[in-house]
């Protein structure tokens, strides 16, 4: 019996040996992933922000991005993000429209590309503190409202005549007392 029991057993672990079994059921991309610092290096541009509803065409889903933060790059307050269709590919097929997401995209003409490697994310709350002490806090998209200068009156009267003369009336004098002066040093030792 018990020798029944251990071919069974040693049978059993051929068997799996044979099939063999995956290291990992996700992609090959997700498992080489480079840590988030490397991540934050090689994107052109990190964001967060709401993902729109996705289109798929051609074998790339295409999501526009209500952008509320950026931390790197220049993003403007809407973002065309696109990704390979499948996971295979080391696509984001699966994002949901309507979530916050931490974007690190490549620039691809006037919009970006993500990837599964690239360290795009949901915008959990430790996420988002990571990518901030990688990057420093974020700027809005929105750019600030230019401040309008104010010019405020001095004096209440316009200035006289008097005053406007007096100071190049001084620089007149002072130039001629020099004048004199070194008239005065030349000739003494001549």
């Amino acid at each position: 019996m018990t020798r029944r029991l251990l071919a069974l057993l040693l049978l059993a672990c051929a068997g799996v040996l044979a099939i063999g079994v995956p290291a990992s059921a996700a992609p090959a991309c997700v498992r080489n992933a480079p840590p988030l610092a490397q991540q934050t290096i090689r994107a052109d541009a990190v964001f967060a922000g709401v993902l729109g509803e996705p289109s798929t065409k051609g074998g790339v889903v295409t999501y526009t991005v209500d952008v509320a933060d950026i931390y790197k790059g220049d993003v403007g307050e809407e973002a065309t993000v696109s990704t390979p269709a499948t996971a295979k590919e080391c696509g984001l097929p699966d994002l949901l429209a309507g979530a916050e997401y931490v974007i690190f995209g490549t620039v691809d003409g006037d919009q970006f590309t993500t990837t599964a490697d690239s360290g795009t994310t949901r915008a959990t709350g430790a996420h988002v503190a990571q990518v901030e002490e990688l990057l420093g806090p974020p700027r809005s998209p929105t750019p600030p409202e230019p401040v309008e200068a104010t010019l405020t009156m001095v004096a209440e009267e316009a200035p006289t005549v008097q005053r406007l003369v007096a100071p190049g009336f001084a620089l007149v004098i002072v130039g001629l007392l020099g004048f004199v002066l070194v008239s005065a040093i030349s000739r003494r030792r001549a």
